[in-house]
Parts: structure tokens; C-alpha cells; sequence
């Protein structure tokens, strides 16, 4: 594995099915930070890899970032945060799970569109490239009650991708 582009996706993508949507034995310890309440850190490290997972919450309102580095050097990085009503968080999870485990990147959360009997997921994206994204997603709930929203964007760190931003 190499520090490019691909390589990097390939892990953000195996980390985030190990990390907070993770329904199985596999996810990776989630740590609080006692420094600050109410957060905690996902670590996933696979070969050179290193992937931090930090967020926090505070009642139904949450932010975080997530860092990938690669030999010690950070090399992709994504910010997200907003609220969500607690009964939309399974719904969320099952839809970042979905992109996770298709290994599709809408700008590092769900896919564009997702719909059940109670809940939709919906992903606008603005800017989709895994070097440079961002956008907003909400969930509706029945009559189109807004259940909650986030921001998310991000940038590769990489010298030769400077050139796009």
C-alpha cells in the first residue's frame, strides 16, 4: 500500500466500517478522553495507516473530525458537525453503514438518498471529490419534520493535490 489517493480512500473506507457505524464484534475500541466530557476517539491503524476518529456530543448536538495519516504525516482530513433527534441516530448509522460498506464516497457520509417507512436521508452534496468535499445531510422524518442535519468537508493534505483547491 502507498500513500496515494486510492490507497488513502481504501482506508477511510475499511476504518469508518470498523468505527462508529459498526453493529459487529470487529469495530475498534472507542475511547473518552476524560480531558474533554463527552467525547470519544476511534483509533483504527492498519500497515502505515493511522485513523483518528474524535467527536463529541452534548445532548443531541454533535461535531468531530476525522484524520488519516500515513507514516506519521497527516494526509486527509474531514470535519462534520450539527444535531440529530436520538430516534433518527439508527437510521443515520444504517445509512453511512450502507455507503461504507459499498465503499462509495458521497462526500464521506450517506448515499444521496435513502427512504424507509418513517425516515429520509437526504445528502446534498456541494462538492464531491475525496480530495476536496463538502455538503449537508438531513433526515425528515413523517410530514417532512426535520429529525436533524450535519455539515461535513474535507481536503486531501497531499502536496500534489494543492493544485485543485
Amino acid at each position: 500500500m502507498e500513500g496515494d489517493l486510492d490507497s488513502i480512500q481504501d482506508i477511510f473506507f475499511d476504518a469508518k466500517a470498523h468505527g462508529w457505524t459498526c453493529i459487529t464484534e470487529q469495530a475498534v475500541k472507542k475511547i473518552e478522553m476524560p480531558q474533554f466530557p463527552g467525547s470519544k476517539v476511534i483509533l483504527y491503524e492498519h500497515g502505515p495507516f493511522r485513523v483518528l476518529d474524535w467527536y463529541m456530543a452534548n445532548l443531541n448536538s454533535s461535531t468531530g473530525i476525522t484524520t488519516i495519516g500515513f507514516r506519521g504525516r497527516p494526509v486527509w482530513v474531514m470535519h462534520y458537525g450539527g444535531w440529530y433527534e436520538k430516534e433518527a441516530i439508527p437510521f443515520l448509522k444504517n445509512c453511512l453503514r450502507q455507503a461504507y460498506s459499498d465503499r462509495r464516497f458521497y462526500g464521506g457520509r450517506g448515499p444521496v438518498f435513502v427512504q424507509d417507512s418513517q425516515f429520509t436521508y437526504v445528502n446534498q452534496i456541494e462538492r464531491k471529490k475525496f480530495s476536496d468535499f463538502a455538503g449537508q445531510e438531513s433526515i425528515f422524518g413523517l410530514n417532512a419534520v426535520r429529525l436533524g442535519c450535519h455539515w461535513y468537508r474535507g481536503m486531501s493534505l497531499l502536496e500534489n493535490n494543492r493544485k485543485s483547491f
